[in-house]
């Protein structure tokens, strides 16, 4: 995965047919030409299934072979999900596909034709001008385990989108028809309070029934967490709820209904975590991420789902860009523009980097004392997040040695590559 200019220039040469694919849902676009810019052929409009892809493939030989023609690469520009299933079928058959920046795509419209049109015909022109030009980058299409764990990052996040959902829900609820209950139990998620509530769902019920017929009631594992006086402080609570008591009939099915799916919901979560946790054992990566003091399997899990293989990687600079950690500044004549990051790259990247450097600073002396560092040092002071966004950066460095090397991770040699050591040492002693 080598992303510098000059190497993918050199892999296009007057031998090399590019073939720029506009992607869409159905159908999609695709133009030949070669390294100069002349086109080959006519456009071929093909569907998005397996006969459409192998007329590709039989149109693209032809005119190879017409135009003596012995290398191929293709360009697209990833459109939604409907991009992947292409680059893979086109990859299993030993093509070259890259990719361009859907961004570029649009930039570049108005350079042929001074035009705003926009078509999927001319989008494939543009695309495969993008890739004669080296303005692509290899896609990082994950296989094996790393796309396992992708999906598994996908459901989870899935899975706990709905369970506060429904939690919401469930305190609503509650809000509506029992806002009492928590003089007595400081949580609803509490397992025998959710017992109670399945047998007699509303405060009216709960308050004509003897506590000690509740309690006998309970499981027997739940009453020593509930306790006989909590019953009976809830049945006197209950006695005087101002909780609504109309559409009662209905109600009792919205929370049955409401505490089928959280139970659902936790169930799937804790066995998807169970399996995520196999799938991490395999991974030597992990395994060294879960070294560092801060950083649990979740953090781990998520870092590496979304990078993929960091040993397909020739340098770290390639994984801050793709965290869209890479520094910009807009300065011009005598304005000096503020340094931000780019924030072009893999989102849920950035927020599991944010995560892990919040926990770390929380447990890690090592990060603590770079954090003490970066936000007293005498000259360049950061602010408290630039600070958190330098050692996501630093934590990305960290991750491609002790991976790529195969080694563990050391505090101390973390520690001493600061520039400054002396001035570093003198505000770290201070802490």
């Amino acid at each position: 995965m080598n992303y510098n200019k000059t190497l993918k220039l050199n892999q296009i040469t007057d031998q090399t047919l590019i073939v720029g694919i506009d992607v869409s849902k159905d159908f999609h676009v695709a133009r030949a030409q070669d390294f100069r810019g002349i086109e080959y052929g006519k456009s071929i409009t093909f569907n998005n299934d397996h006969m459409g892809i192998y007329s590709l493939k039989v149109w693209t030989k032809d005119i190879m072979i017409k135009h003596e023609k012995l290398n191929l690469i293709v360009g697209l520009e990833p459109t939604g999900p409907y991009w992947i299933n292409l680059s893979r079928e086109l990859k299993a058959a030993g093509i070259k596909v890259v990719a361009v920046n859907p961004m570029h795509v649009k930039k570049s419209k108005e350079l042929d034709d001074n035009s705003q049109t926009k078509t999927d015909y001319k989008d494939a022109k543009i695309i495969a001008q993008l890739v004669k030009d080296a303005r692509y980058s290899e896609p990082n299409l994950l296989t094996g385990v790393y796309e396992e764990l992708r999906n598994a990052k996908k459901i989870r996040e899935l899975l706990n989108s709905d369970l506060i959902a429904c939690k919401n829900q469930i305190y609503n609820w509650l809000s509506r028809f029992f806002p009492e209950y928590q003089n007595v139990f400081k949580s609803w998620e509490s397992d025998s309070f959710i017992s109670v509530l399945r047998d007699y769902v509303f405060p009216c019920v709960i308050s004509e029934v003897k506590a000690e017929i509740i309690y006998e009631a309970l499981p027997k594992k739940l009453r020593r967490g509930a306790g006989k006086n909590k019953i009976v402080k809830l049945v006197n609570v209950a006695k005087n709820s101002i909780g609504t008591t109309e559409g009662h009939m209905f109600a009792a099915f919205e929370i049955r209904h409401l505490l089928n799916k959280y139970e659902l919901f936790k169930h799937e979560l804790e066995d998807l975590s169970a399996q995520i946790e196999k799938l991490c054992i395999t991974l030597p990566e992990v395994q060294r991420l879960l070294e560092i003091k801060g950083i649990g399997l979740n953090l781990a899990s998520g870092i590496i789902s979304e990078l993929g293989d960091i040993r397909n990687y020739s340098h770290p600079d390639q994984l801050i860009k793709m965290a869209g950690l890479s520094l910009i500044e807009c300065s011009s004549g005598k304005k000096k523009g503020q340094t931000t990051i780019s924030k072009r790259g893999r989102s849920d990247l950035r927020k599991f980097l944010y995560q892990a450097v919040f926990t770390m600073l929380s447990s890690n002396k090592g990060f603590q004392s770079l954090h003490k560092y970066y936000t007293e040092r005498p000259k360049n002071q950061l602010k408290g997040r630039q600070s958190m966004m330098a050692l996501a950066r630093k934590f990305l460095r960290i991750i491609y040695t002790v991976v790529t090397q195969n080694i563990a991770y050391d505090e101390n040699k973390m520690l001493s590559d600061i520039k400054r050591p002396d001035e570093f040492l003198r505000i770290a002693k201070a802490m």
